[in-house]
Order: C-alpha cells, then structure tokens, then sequence
C-alpha cells in the first residue's frame, strides 16, 4: 500500500522544521504545492498533520510559522527515552559530570543509604532532534554504581539498571516551578531568569528499594505534566 502524498509531504516538511529556528515562516501553500507537484488541498493537509504534531502554527493572512512541539509527561512510569522516541522524536544525551559524592541528609534518607555513604552523581543535559530540553542531576547508590560506570551514561540509564537487576518500578515525584539558574539557562538555551519546570523522583525497584533519586529542570516552553483525575464514585441512589 503506497504512503499518502501528504505524509510523504510532512515528513519532508518537518525536516525542513526542525532546521529552521522557531519562528520562521514557511513558503505560502501555492509555493509549496508547486514544489511537490500537488494541489494545494494536498500541501493543507501535510500542514494539519504538522499542526497536530506541534510543528507549525497557522495564522489566517499572516501564514505559517515553525514553532516547537510540547512534550507530554502523562501518568505512567516512562523514561525520558522512551517517552522521546515514542513521540517520534531522536532522544540524545551529553554527559557533564560523573562523580562519587556524599550527598546531603535530605538524599540519604530518600535512597536508604548510611549517613557518610557515598553515591554516583550524574549530570547530563538531555536532547530531542538535537535540542536541549531538561538538565537532570541524579544520585544512585553504591550498590548500582559499578553497572552504571561499565554502561553508556550519554544513553538510557534505566536500560543499564534493567539490565543490572534493578529496574525502576515505581516513582515517588514532586512537581514545581523555579527559576532557572544562570548554567542551567545557558545550557537550556533559555533567556537569563527563565523559568522551569522542576521534576524530583524517587525511583524504585519492584522490592520497594531507591535507585535513583534524580532532580530534572525542563525548559518551560517544551515540557508539561498531564494527570489522569478521577472522582469519587457516587453512591447508588446518592442525591445529585
């Protein structure tokens, strides 16, 4: 079965995206039509498919503009790979700083870990398509430390404790607003003083121990947090 034209053509438009700045205008429809050889009823639905995507906006007599895909985190307990790539996004990471450290008294009691006991700090900056989206801090107990050295930290490090027999599980998270740092901005690629949306978990294993206390700060304008509320069930024969 032959891909639809307009797939074809929004796949090649979001190449085109994700190299231009956010902002950037895009050739009106009867341009693009007459580029691909179209009608221009094609070129409108390859652009809908990239306005549910997140990757263009469209104003009445002004045209289409590249903007940024939001990424969703939503109820289940996902890496930041995997929730990436099923977003049909590259997930990429760069390494900042590896290190084995004390952490303070607030850390020790979250990980279950001996006052004066040692952890592996990691700090990366995390990409998807190549651009910044959230700095993480993470600490992880001694007893998981060796696997992590011996893996690729620039990828998913939950495969390496899946793959070590500690498997993340469970999260204890809290969620706030910040100011980002003055580092943070410039990694993030963010005007001095934004702000940012802080993550904190507490992940677990299936036999209820810690083995990763991370602190993550996404850039405001990329990232949100989505829960799935539900009421109370009314009583039969309740009053409403």
């Amino acid at each position: 079965m032959s891909t639809p034209k307009y797939v074809t053509i929004a796949r090649e438009l979001r190449r085109r995206c994700q190299q231009l700045a956010a902002g950037s205008r895009l050739p009106p429809e009867r341009t693009l039509a007459h580029e691909f050889g179209v009608s221009v009823m094609t070129v409108r639905q390859a652009l809908g498919q990239l306005v549910d995507d997140g990757w263009v906006n469209r104003t009445a007599g002004r045209g289409t503009f590249v903007t940024r895909p939001t990424v969703s985190m939503g109820p289940t307990l996902t890496s930041f790979t995997v929730d990436m790539r099923r977003r049909g996004l590259e997930p990429s990471s760069t390494v900042l700083r590896v290190e084995r450290v004390v952490p303070d008294l607030e850390t020790v009691a979250a990980l279950g870990i001996r006052p004066g006991e040692s952890t592996l700090l990691v700090e990366r900056l995390r990409r998807a398509d190549g651009e910044p989206i959230c700095h993480e801090v993470s600490l992880f107990p001694e007893r998981v430390a060796e696997q992590l050295l011996a893996g690729r930290l620039d990828q998913s490090v939950h495969e390496i404790l899946v793959a070590s027999g500690a498997e993340p599980r469970s999260s204890e998270r809290s969620v706030r607003a910040v100011v980002a740092g003055g580092r943070e901005c410039e990694l993030l690629e963010l005007p001095p003083g934004s702000p940012a949306l802080e993550i904190i978990d507490l992940f677990s294993d299936v036999t209820g121990r810690p083995v990763q206390h991370a602190r993550t700060r996404y850039r405001f304008d990329r990232y949100e947090v989505r829960s799935l509320i539900e009421t109370n069930p009314r009583p039969a024969g309740a009053a409403i």
